[in-house]
């Protein structure tokens, strides 16, 4: 597949700027600037030689624009999403930017304390991962450096700002558009930084039957409990001991420490593009004394094509962006797990009952049933 065809390109124009944004599905707004980063854009004044950090920088586009207007500066970007780097690194190549780097990082992690001018962010949905960002720019942040931040109504810009204005000690929305508030806020000189907390936290939970400790953080879908597809799709699906199993965007790990359980002979790959996802899935492997499962940070199955098949894929493929619904992720899903899957391999796949993915199975496959359903979830098989 080549990369034409994976990532897509599209213009914009920010500040007199014609700007080429590359994106691709698994990354929000992949396809098109949101309105709350265009208001966001249109805020900041940039001096020459500033350091600027864009903070969960999706496509790259907010520090694509930043490397344009800082001629003598320096600018970061850094998302947790493997996916959204690569769509990062392409869209400052596309602008032929050659002052920014990028980096994989959950928050500010890596980032020296105090070293830059400027941060810019999008907050994505989340109170809790919302102020991690918040107090993770306070610790980055020189004294007199400004933090410009947009999110919507929709996902708490109020409490934001009010978050922002008891860290820093004031705070204000500088613009409206469309249902987003950008808002800043300056640290102060005598500000002593938040300390990094570390947010994973665990919990004992029954899965198939069995108590077992979940590991994980705000930010990871179902952080805190066993969600219901994540438990049907256990109920249902049949992994026998000597398969070799791949859990296809893996979340925080619960379905694949089912599978390493049944498939105690076998073998279990664990993959997922967010970072924290990684992290979520390791932890809670080894609070389980799990031996036979590995957790790979993976595009896709980019990280296992090749050689290496499986007899069994397992998957709950995500099918929001943000807000939006998209279901082009699910699809590349489908069609990855036919390919490194084994003759005769098995795919099982839950979604919400509404989501039809059958025809795409069917095509993809030739066969497809629903293993298990009721009025939530369904449970979908193929056979390579």
């Amino acid at each position: 597949m080549s990369d034409n065809h994976r990532f897509h390109k599209f213009v914009v124009d920010v500040r007199g700027r014609e700007l080429v944004v590359v994106g691709r599905p698994g990354v929000w707004s992949w396809d098109v600037v949101n309105p709350g980063t265009a208001a966001l854009l249109e805020i900041p004044r940039f001096r020459p030689d500033a350091d600027v950090l864009d903070l969960g920088c999706g496509t790259g586009v907010i520090g694509t624009l930043a490397a344009l207007l800082v001629p003598e500066g320096r600018v970061t970007l850094v998302d947790c999403n493997a996916v959204a780097i690569a769509c990062a690194r392409r869209t400052l190549e596309a602008n032929h930017t050659e002052r920014a780097v990028v980096q994989l990082g959950d928050g500010v992690e890596g980032l020296e304390p105090a070293s830059f001018d400027l941060v810019l962010c999008h907050l994505p949905r989340g109170r809790e991962v919302q102020r991690q960002l918040i107090r993770g720019a306070a610790r980055v942040l020189r004294p007199g450096g400004r933090f410009v931040f947009v999110a919507s109504t929709h996902v708490g810009i109020k409490g934001c700002v009010a978050y922002a204005r008891d860290l820093f000690g004031r705070c204000g929305v500088v613009r409206r558009k469309k249902g987003y508030h950008v808002a800043m806020t300056v640290r102060p000189e005598d500000m002593e930084p938040p300390a990094a907390r570390d947010l994973y936290a665990r919990r004992s939970i029954t899965l198939a039957g069995m108590d077992v400790v979940l590991v994980s953080k705000p930010g990871v879908f179902a952080w805190d409990r066993l969600d219901g597809g994540t438990e049907r799709l256990v109920e249902v699906m049949e992994i026998d001991r000597g398969d070799r199993v791949l859990d296809l965007g893996c979340g925080t790990g619960l379905a694949g420490l089912a599978a390493a359980r049944r498939a105690c002979n076998g073998q279990v790959i664990l993959v997922d593009s967010d970072l924290r996802a990684v992290r979520s899935a390791r932890r809670t492997l080894q609070a389980n004394g799990v031996q036979n499962a590995d957790v790979l940070l993976s595009d896709g199955v980019s990280r296992v094509v090749g050689d290496e098949v499986f007899d069994v894929v397992i998957t709950n493929p995500p099918f929001h962006q943000g807000r939006d619904v998209d279901y082009q992720v699910a699809h590349r899903f489908i069609r990855e797990a036919r390919q490194v899957l084994r003759p005769d391999g098995r795919l099982f796949l839950v979604a919400n009952r509404f989501i039809g993915y059958d025809d795409l199975l069917r095509q993809t496959f030739g066969d497809a049933r629903a293993a298990y359903a009721d009025r939530s979830y369904h449970v979908l098989t193929a056979t390579a």
